[in-house]
């Protein structure tokens, strides 16, 4: 009924307002179960029969709602990051690993340094590897269940490894040359790490076996193989193979053993296993120790 321009309304009781709540909650179920492309079907709509068009989220007739608007808008793409970014987010614990183990080098180097002094090298090598060796353990155990595969696996039936291992004949010819180079050019003596041991063993033990062991299951095993989780292979194998060169604290050799880096975290990723890659590291540091002397 209307009077002049005012119009009375007619205010729903309380049966058709529990109609229309459970209307609307049954058009709510329909749309979550209703897929998206829902043109060219029999569906209608709940709430006054009318033939509904999956182009919309509404009835074409009453405007009701079937499904939530959000079915049809697209996915919106997630944010661009870079390499850097990527590296230094999804993967922070990598970064832990990296850093308590350059503080434990550093930490016992310098315990080592205040009770035996300069002299006595031996004593502070052995310190300072086997502060590392405890501290890849750790690790070790705390990454157990992603190191594991790379342990089970033997690698030496995949071509990789014999390709890796017959590459360190040109990368040691290009260690010789390297250094020789330097040390004319720059008027400097390398140092002799058989006079820091009294035993024979000594640089076979600390400078050949335990670092072979110990930074392929750091580098190669926990931090290179994290990082091929949140970056390409080629791309976690250089950001390893930089914190590797990092760790041995030497400018001048940086390069090369980034370089060496490279070739043992290639190794790793191409046959699936770290044992490859410590043998590698093995006869590489034997064969300097032993035969190089410049």
């Amino acid at each position: 009924m209307e009077t002049g321009i005012f119009r009375k309304v007619k205010v729903p009781g309380r049966k058709r307002a529990l109609r229309l709540r459970r209307d609307h909650a049954a058009g709510k179920e329909m749309a979550q179960r209703m897929p998206y492309e829902l043109t060219n079907t029999d569906a209608t709509c709940c709430y006054c029969g009318h033939q509904l068009d999956g182009r919309v989220y509404f009835c074409p007739a009453c405007a009701k709602p079937y499904r939530s608007v959000e079915i049809g808008l697209p996915t919106p793409a997630p944010p661009y990051e870079d390499i850097e970014t990527r590296l230094r987010t999804k993967a922070p614990d990598v970064w832990t690993v990296f850093f308590v183990f350059l503080s434990a080098m550093i930490v016992t180097g310098w315990i080592g340094m205040a009770i035996w002094g300069t002299e006595d090298h031996e004593a502070v090598m052995m310190l300072v590897d086997f502060a590392l060796f405890v501290t890849t353990a750790v690790f070790l155990f705390r990454y157990w269940k992603e190191v594991r595969p790379l342990l089970v696996a033997p690698g030496f039936l995949r071509p990789a490894a014999w390709i890796g291992l017959a590459a360190l004949a040109p990368l040691l010819a290009l260690n010789y040359g390297y250094h020789s180079f330097l040390v004319s050019l720059l008027d400097i003596e390398m140092d002799d790490y058989n006079a820091f041991f009294t035993s024979s063993w000594g640089p076979i033990i600390f400078i050949c076996i335990l670092p072979a062991v110990v930074e392929e299951i750091a580098f190669r095993g926990i931090i290179q193989h994290r990082f091929e989780k949140v970056v390409g292979p080629w791309v976690a194998i250089a950001a390893a193979s930089v914190l590797f060169s990092a760790a041995h604290f030497t400018v001048l050799s940086a390069p090369y053993l980034a370089v060496t880096g490279a070739l043992l975290g290639w190794m790793k990723w191409k046959t699936g296993s770290i044992y490859p890659s410590i043998l590698a590291h093995f006869i590489h540091n034997y064969i300097v120790v032993t035969w190089f002397d410049i």
